[in-house]
């Protein structure tokens, strides 16, 4: 769906002449015509306006006026035969400032940058790429884990031992610490002391499941959490992952 403007101009003419013009270039829908600031203002109350073309000299309230009023507005070209309010209009952020009679080419490209301008205020927020790695304080120092590194993790006490596919840290923190810090995703909680990577997961048999060889123990009230997270629809029943 084509973003939509309104035509404001008090000369029936350029008004219908400049929507005309505006519905050939097709990147805007045309969705009200007024004949001044009052009606400009009673459209934008009732339907989205995502443009404004905004004539200056009107009755009753002019274009330059009328902006300084309205507290919400949209994207702004300013069509006149008036240059000498060019500077109050870029002082009001207008998108462009175009000049009676109006070319075809500054036509074309005012509605191009207004476009520009619309989908770039419009585009999906980016989502921060998740870094692949965190950070533990291990001997004094400030190590990286990566995550794809990371067999399993094991509480003791007040400390935590990450064991990965290099070697065992340990670090003074708390599991559920640690686990704040891990993609939720990526790993699940299977025991009140012990976190692992659901793939380094090997086999699953009863009360515990292997990783890299090792038999880490399964708690009554984290089974369902291995049975939704790990084990695939089907193998519940404790067969080999």
């Amino acid at each position: 769906m084509k973003p939509q403007c309104v035509i404001v101009d008090d000369e029936p003419v350029a008004r219908l002449g400049l929507a005309e013009d505006v519905k050939e270039l097709d990147l805007f829908t045309v969705a009200g015509l007024a004949e001044n600031a009052y009606q400009a203002l009673d459209l934008m109350n009732a339907i989205p306006v995502d443009l404004l073309f905004l004539d200056i000299n009107m009755p009753g309230l002019s274009g330059i006026d009328f902006l300084k009023l309205v507290k919400v507005k949209p994207m702004v070209i300013i069509t006149t035969a008036y240059q000498q309010y060019a500077l109050d209009g870029y002082e009001l952020n207008v998108v462009d400032y175009l000049l009676k009679p109006i070319s075809s080419d500054r036509l074309r490209s005012a509605c191009q940058k207004a476009i520009e301008l619309y989908n770039y205020r419009n585009a999906p927020a980016a989502v921060p790429e998740r870094p692949g790695h965190f950070y533990i304080k291990c001997n004094g120092k400030m190590q990286k884990v990566n995550y794809d590194s990371i067999l399993y993790i094991e509480a003791a006490n007040n400390y935590v031992f990450i064991h990965t596919v290099e070697k065992r840290y340990l670090t003074y923190n708390t599991l559920k610490g640690i686990e704040g810090q891990l993609p939720p995703d990526d790993f699940v909680r299977i025991h009140k002391s012990f976190i692992v990577a659901r793939s380094r997961v090997q086999q699953i048999s009863g009360t515990s499941l292997f990783v890299d060889q090792v038999n880490i123990p399964i708690s009554r009230n984290f089974r369902q959490n291995v049975q939704q997270r790990i084990l695939k629809p089907g193998t519940a029943d404790g067969n080999s992952h």
